[in-house]
């Protein structure tokens, strides 16, 4: 029986964050105007040279993904994206966040980065897969293979924040959304680190960048999951209490070339020394593309 609890920090635990101390960012200017933010390395040391362009999940900021970046940045070129309901952002109200155009930022990365798509490999949580699922399915993006992390049928906002969303204007969003989403997390969360990243998103968020997002929050990507061809690594977490174990299997199920890994915890994908074992994982998917 696996110990779950060592997968836990404790509470003096710090990260070393290595990878932003050595990135780059850029500014990069999408199809439609809009200008996102991009922290990078280019210092992969495996023979084949991969990349890795990581799509985070809704408002996700650095700090619960930096131990596995950590690990990452040595083995391959390394990617990350501030999406559109980000502060960083560039956006204006005329800039759109559907998922088409969700997808679309992918595509502009891809080329504005003049990555190689035969050595690419596009990684994300819940949104994250979505979005990376409609670039494939749509055909905006031929990567080598997808590395999806709890990926959902939906994205779901809390159901008394969507009313709020429609009648009031943005800044609404920041007086009540944020309250209720916190509310809503204490309540469905144990105290935790990730209880604790997800409610410093949320003191982040910009209530004009989220009100776009109410435009997906009703595309199911049960639909576009069928359509990614390439090989992919499909991760559930069966302690996740946020995103559905079943769902992520099921979403598995839907892609022809899936394997599915059951991971003890979300605490397992994003700390140490859960990342450790987590990034053999991804080297050993990576290798079988190379074959």
């Amino acid at each position: 029986m696996m110990n779950k609890e060592k997968y836990i920090p404790n509470n003096d635990y710090t990260q070393k964050k290595l990878f932003l101390k050595e990135a780059s960012s850029e500014y990069v200017r999408m199809s439609d105007g809009a200008e996102l933010k991009f922290i990078f390395t280019k210092k992969g040391k495996n023979s084949s040279n991969y990349s890795i362009l990581f799509v985070p999940g809704f408002a996700t900021f650095y700090s619960s993904w930096n131990d596995l970046w950590d690990e990452l940045y040595n083995l391959f070129n390394l990617y990350i994206i501030d999406k559109r309901e980000l502060k960083s952002s560039k956006v204006k109200w005329k800039h759109k966040a559907t998922m088409d155009r969700l997808a679309e930022d992918l595509k502009d990365a891809v080329e504005h980065f003049q990555i190689d798509q035969s050595n690419l490999v596009f990684m994300g949580p819940c949104l994250g897969s979505s979005i990376i699922a409609h670039a494939v399915a749509s055909k905006k993006v031929n990567p080598a293979g997808v590395i999806l992390n709890s990926p959902p049928r939906r994205f779901v906002l809390p159901y008394a924040l969507l009313p709020i969303g429609y009648m009031f204007p943005s800044f609404f969003m920041g007086i009540l959304g944020k309250p209720l989403i916190k509310t809503w997390i204490k309540l469905t969360m144990k105290p935790g680190l990730q209880r604790d990243t997800y409610l410093e998103n949320i003191s982040n968020a910009s209530g004009m960048r989220w009100k776009k997002y109410l435009a997906i929050t009703h595309w199911d990507s049960f639909d576009d999951y069928p359509s990614i061809n390439c090989p992919t690594l499909v991760t559930g977490a069966s302690e996740d209490r946020i995103h559905d174990n079943v769902i992520a299997k099921k979403t598995s199920d839907l892609i022809k070339n899936a394997k599915f890994l059951d991971t003890p915890s979300y605490y397992w994908s994003h700390y140490y020394p859960g990342v450790i074992e987590y990034t053999k994982e991804i080297k050993q998917f990576i290798s079988t593309l190379t074959k």
